[in-house]
């Protein structure tokens, strides 16, 4: 971290077909080595099945984003040589960045045969709260609750 002062926060442009912040900024964490392009057509790509099925897909993506917000999460806190896990609840823009992250990671472990298939999928399943993403986040409340003694230590 930088102790001089703090970094600029960047300017998020919409999507150009959706005009959404949060489908731009999926699009940013599905692309690999700036390949823009391919990556609005797999989001799309999986948006348009999700419409082709009679849903709003913006309707069905924000669902899905919101159910894969974690609350809490816990934070390593060092006290007299010993580290617990301390539970802590997250920050809006991080519990977004987190659900974003999850979502994509979980799409890559499945096992479908396009990447568009895989996204489209996950995407349902987390608006339906089923899914890899949506475990992960169940983990991540689990491990807050259990943990939940070490609160005290808060800072």
């Amino acid at each position: 971290m930088s102790r001089k002062r703090k970094a600029p926060v960047r300017k998020v442009y919409p999507d150009p077909k959706f005009h959404s912040e949060i489908i731009s900024k999926f699009i940013n964490s599905i692309m690999y080595d700036g390949k823009r392009s391919t990556a609005e057509k797999i989001l799309y790509d999986a948006l348009d099945k999700i419409k082709s099925k009679n849903e709003d897909p913006l309707k069905v993506f924000n669902t899905a984003i919101n159910n894969v917000k974690p609350n809490l999460e816990c934070r390593s806190r060092r006290v007299g040589g010993a580290t617990y896990q301390v539970p802590v609840e997250v920050k809006s823009k991080r519990a977004q960045a987190l659900a974003l992250r999850w979502l994509m990671d979980a799409t890559r472990k499945r096992k479908n045969k396009t990447m568009a298939d895989k996204l489209y999928s996950e995407i349902l399943d987390a608006s339906q709260n089923k899914g890899s993403a949506i475990k992960k986040r169940e983990d991540t409340h689990k491990m807050a609750e259990a943990n939940k003694a070490f609160a005290h230590f808060r800072w």
